[in-house]
């Protein structure tokens, strides 16, 4: 009995964690990529190898995208979600253009095959970017409590 009631304490555990990921499937889709650029770019330039103009464009654009971000998931403000929306939402769309520009350019397969993540990923963005604004329907079961 003691390892059935266990069990079902694990299931209501899960079901909490991924309503709750699921609540910020947005941030997270836009906070992982924002994330590991930023990693980059530190270590390119802990490495020593110089940064350009456009390094420090996108350091000035994406660290305060990024601090946002996080903010969110903590504020739940409409207004920064409206904001982060537009702003995700362009960049995703610029994302969507470099990937069609690599494609039709190029020939070389791994090019190709980046090219083709970059699109896929520059349309789940866009697709987060317009759901942000949208309220989140909260789902839960007929038999849970």
């Amino acid at each position: 009995m003691n390892k059935y009631v266990n069990h079902l304490k694990m299931q209501e555990m899960t079901i909490k964690s991924l309503k709750l990921a699921l609540k910020f499937w947005q941030e997270i889709v836009f906070v992982v990529p924002i994330g590991f650029g930023l990693t980059a770019l530190a270590k390119a330039a802990i490495l020593g190898y110089a940064m350009d103009g456009w390094d420090i464009f996108l350091v000035c654009i994406f660290l305060p995208l990024l601090i946002s971000l996080i903010g969110q998931f903590f504020w739940k403000s409409r207004a920064l979600a409206s904001v982060l929306s537009v702003l995700l939402g362009i960049s995703s769309f610029v994302v969507i253009l470099m990937a069609f520009y690599g494609i039709n350019t190029t020939s070389i397969k791994m090019t190709m095959i980046q090219s083709i993540i970059m699109l896929i990923w520059g349309i789940i963005g866009v697709i987060a970017a317009i759901r942000m604004t949208v309220p989140q329907n909260k789902f839960v079961p007929d038999n849970y409590n």
